[in-house]
């Protein structure tokens, strides 16, 4: 079962995150199609950054918490709070699966 992975970010690291942005981007790449999703959380002006949001397909709690804090984000203390929670899928583009899983048939 995938594991929802939420981290908010310090205020005011725009610069640092700037100069690790190329390798988070890597690193979330090297996962290839074990990483479901993952994109930026944005304040309400809907231009601010504040944290990221990536849902990676592991069973592994361990996994998902090296996930985030081998992260350069992490690394570079950008992250001000992480929330690690397992997912479980159950509806996807307008169909609901009362199984959780293959909404393929």
């Amino acid at each position: 079962m995938p594991y929802l992975v939420t981290a908010y970010d310090h205020p005011e690291k725009d610069l640092e995150r700037e100069g690790v942005r190329h390798a988070h981007r890597d690193y979330l790449r090297s996962f290839g199609t074990r990483l479901i999703a993952s994109g930026a959380l944005l304040d309400q002006d809907a231009k601010t950054i504040i944290g990221g949001a990536s849902l990676l397909d592991t069973d592994d709690f361990a996994e998902a918490q090296r996930f985030e804090a081998e992260d350069p984000y992490a690394k570079a203390g950008i992250r001000a709070h992480v929330q690690i929670t397992q997912w479980r899928l159950r509806w996807w583009l307008g169909s609901f699966n009362s199984q959780g899983h293959d909404l393929s048939g």
